[in-house]
């Protein structure tokens, strides 16, 4: 998808957050951290930091960070989000 449509197309970034989705759901947590943090800064580029697809995005590499223990990271990451989502409703 992504020679076809391009990196920064928005089906590749649901491409790659999918694919970073089970990364973590495999335990490979490291992994997935990496995929997360490019797709989310691709998605905060092209979609905007207050996009609802850049907010799941937020709250997916949280759940990765949690699992590799980084506790306080994934902590900051979910109140940035939940900050952003509040602001927005």
């Amino acid at each position: 998808m992504e020679k076809v449509l391009g990196k920064e197309h928005p089906d590749t970034l649901v491409s790659m957050h999918n694919l970073a989705v089970v990364l973590s759901n495999q335990g490979k947590y490291a992994e997935a951290e990496k995929m997360h943090r490019e797709a989310l800064a691709l998605e905060e580029k092209v979609l905007g930091k207050e996009h609802s697809h850049t907010l799941t995005s937020m709250n997916s590499l949280a759940v990765a960070l949690s699992g590799q223990g980084k506790h306080a990271e994934s902590e900051e990451m979910r109140r940035e989000t939940l900050a952003l989502r509040e602001k927005l409703l």
